[in-house]
Parts: C-alpha cells; structure tokens; sequence
C-alpha cells in the first residue's frame, strides 16, 4: 500500500446523514493501492468553476480507520457554494479525484505518548479516525477526546466512539454541550502538561483552545493544530 502523496481516483458510493447538517460521504477504496495514516487529509477535485479564485479542490479530512479497506469516508455540512452543491449531488459509482495523503495530525505507534484530542464541533473527524484505528489494533496508546458541540442534534459518532472506550480503559470519550474551557480540561485530563494536544476545527475555534492549553502550562511543542477551511 502506497502512504506517499499522490493522485487517485476513487468511486463515490453513497452519502449518509449522521446529524442534522452533516453528511458521511462514502468512497470505494477496495481496488486502490492508495492509503493513509489515520488523522489525515485528502485533497478532493470536482469539475467547478474557480470560485472565488480557490480553483476545484477543497481538504477533507479521513474520518475512516485506514484499516476499514472497502471505503474511506469524509464528513462535512451541507453549504451553498458551488462545490458543496456538487457534492452533494454526486451520482453512485461516478469516479472523483483526489490528491494525498496529507498532514500530521498523526499517531506515534512507537513511542506511545499520550494523547488529549480537543475536537471543536466538525473537528472530530480526525480524531474518529484515529480512535477507530487505535481500537482496532489494540494499540496500547492513552487517549482523552473532548468533543463539543452547539446542539444535541449536532453531536457525531458519539455512540461509536463511547462503545469503544467501555472496552478500552486507555480511552476516555467525553461529549459536552458547552465550549471546552480550562474547567472541563481540568476537570477530565490529569497532568495537564505531560500529554500531547492535538486541536482540530474552525479556525477561530482552535485558536482560542489554543490559547487555553497554553495558559494551563502546556508548551507550543505539545500543541499540534488542524484548521478546517469553510466552504
């Protein structure tokens, strides 16, 4: 299996939705050599025209475990734009190129570190995917994932996610209606500045969480962020 960056195709199977404004996107992987760490993006391309000058692509991230073979999947909300437009009006079987896979908001399966995930809202996706994968392994790797959302109805994977940690006591899953704030870290995470962090979301959301870990004593060195463009 190939994990460099590269181009590819993959067949759109389905979508699915999983909240009220969000979407899993499913994508026939079986026959590709393609592949990816967990917690990574890809680039996706659909025949748009350039719109605002941000040409035919946009990132996702894998919210798949690259250990589930016959698909990876992306999860996003439903927009107006021209590219969500044609997202979401893909037919089954018709072929999308992509171009990855990218980042490092990756696992150290060796080293073994502990990990507090700070997931903002949509900002789960990477952390699903990483979780999934951890389980799936029986990786001996601690993990904390604070995962916050608006709404009830917003909430993602969060019946995966909490099953799995009932039978991995290395995995703390904790869901909150309200922002993630220094008291809730607190609250939840133990020595605060012994793990890593890693931040994923909008912009704004993982800039103050940021700043939040930070004032806690955390160093820049154990703070990884990942900001989800809006389109």
């Amino acid at each position: 299996m190939k994990n460099k960056a590269s181009y590819f195709y993959l067949n759109f199977i389905k979508k699915e939705k999983i909240s009220n404004d969000v979407y899993v996107f499913y994508f026939d992987r079986k026959n590709s050599d393609s592949d990816f760490l967990a917690g990574q993006y890809i680039h996706m391309y659909l025949p748009v025209v350039n719109e605002k000058g941000r040409g035919n692509s946009r990132m996702f991230t894998i919210a798949s475990s690259p250990l589930e073979k016959d698909y990876i999947f992306i999860a996003t909300k439903k927009g107006k734009t021209i590219f969500k437009k044609t997202l979401f009006n893909l037919k089954s079987q018709t072929p999308v190129k992509f171009y990855g896979p990218s980042g490092s908001l990756v696992i150290d399966e060796i080293k073994k570190p502990s990990y507090v995930f700070l997931a903002p809202g949509i900002g789960i996706t990477p952390f699903r995917s990483i979780i999934k994968y951890i389980s799936q392994k029986n990786l001996n790797i601690s993990v904390v994932l604070l995962a916050s959302f608006s709404k009830k109805e917003e909430v993602l994977f969060s019946n995966e996610l909490i099953d799995i940690s009932k039978s991995n006591p290395n995995i703390k899953i904790v869901y909150t209606l309200t922002r993630i704030s220094k008291k809730l870290i607190k609250k939840h995470i133990a020595n605060i500045s012994k793990h890593l962090y890693y931040v994923a979301g909008p912009a704004s959301a993982i800039s103050d969480l940021e700043e939040v870990v930070s004032d806690m004593g955390v160093v820049s060195s154990k703070i990884f962020l990942e900001d989800f463009e809006g389109y």
